[in-house]
């Protein structure tokens, strides 16, 4: 099946009452164990591209990898650029046919962010492609709790901002973070009602790994409508690595570790898409 953009994988998640994953992919491995995931799960997905990891593998090959492995499946697909950090950068997955692409400007001023948002979403518009913003300052999870609700998204300048750039989708700050958290996450979910009800468009939230599974859960029941997770995938591929080197040493396998690897992904994703998925109708 042919990639969609996240606006179908989207309406799907509304008409359905699921959360879309947003997982991130690398490599063929990454991208062959979430495709596996979503189609045992029936369930669509999103594979992202970490910025960085566009910048180390090239966009193309990323591309071509998520095009053989949605072939694989007959569930919606989407392809997604994950924090891009500039319009260039946004501009090389558009031009590489990504479905979607994030252009995240939040730490810069909000006119600023809002005119490189609206050329990233000229671009798109015109080739069938959804884009992604931020708003507020989703922390690395390593910060303090008051560091990280120090960049919650306000609901009414967030309201602004998708009505002056015309975005698909927003990515809020609500008390996640990415990466392992350092203290018990606090979810404002006061806040995240506040935002689903006051913008127009898909609220998403990133920062869904080692995030409890209750909590995102209720943001899941609540209405979120794509959830994005990168470190628990990438933790799972590294652990099951060390875990057949620690049994083998220098005598494993090649393929046998890349399997290992592999299968640990699938895992983690199957349990995460249990839980988007857990209020299907």
């Amino acid at each position: 099946m042919a990639l969609v953009n996240y606006n179908e994988v989207l309406n799907y998640a509304r008409e359905h009452k699921i959360t879309v994953g947003a997982f991130n992919a690398l490599n063929m491995e990454t991208a062959q164990a979430l495709i596996s995931a979503a189609d045992k799960m029936r369930s669509p997905l999103i594979l992202q591209t970490y910025h960085a990891h566009v910048d180390y593998a090239g966009a193309d090959y990323i591309r071509a990898i998520a095009d053989v492995a949605t072939r694989h499946t007959d569930m919606k697909i989407a392809m997604g650029l994950d924090h891009g950090r500039s319009y260039e950068q946004a501009k090389s997955c558009v031009d590489n046919l990504y479905t979607g692409v994030m252009i995240d400007l939040a730490s810069e001023n909000y006119d600023f962010n809002v005119e490189e948002t609206r050329k990233v979403v000229a671009l798109a518009r015109g080739k069938g492609i959804s884009v992604e913003a931020e708003l507020g300052m989703i922390s690395d999870a390593d910060r303090s709790l008051e560091e990280i609700a120090a960049g919650y998204t306000d609901p009414v300048m967030a309201k602004s901002f998708v009505e002056d750039t015309g975005i698909d989708c927003l990515a809020v700050s609500i008390g996640t973070a990415h990466g392992i958290y350092k203290y018990t996450p606090k979810i404002n979910f006061d806040l995240l009602g506040i935002l689903l009800e006051e913008v127009a468009c898909p609220i998403v939230v990133h920062g869904g790994s080692n995030t409890p599974d209750e909590e995102v859960e209720r943001m899941v029941k609540m209405g979120i409508s794509k959830l994005n997770v990168g470190t628990d995938f990438f933790n799972a591929y590294k652990r099951a690595i060390c875990e057949v080197f620690e049994t083998k040493g220098e005598d494993a396998d090649i393929v046998e570790i890349m399997a290992a690897a592999r299968k640990a992904v699938e895992a983690v994703a199957i349990h995460k898409l249990e839980i988007l998925t857990k209020f299907r109708v």
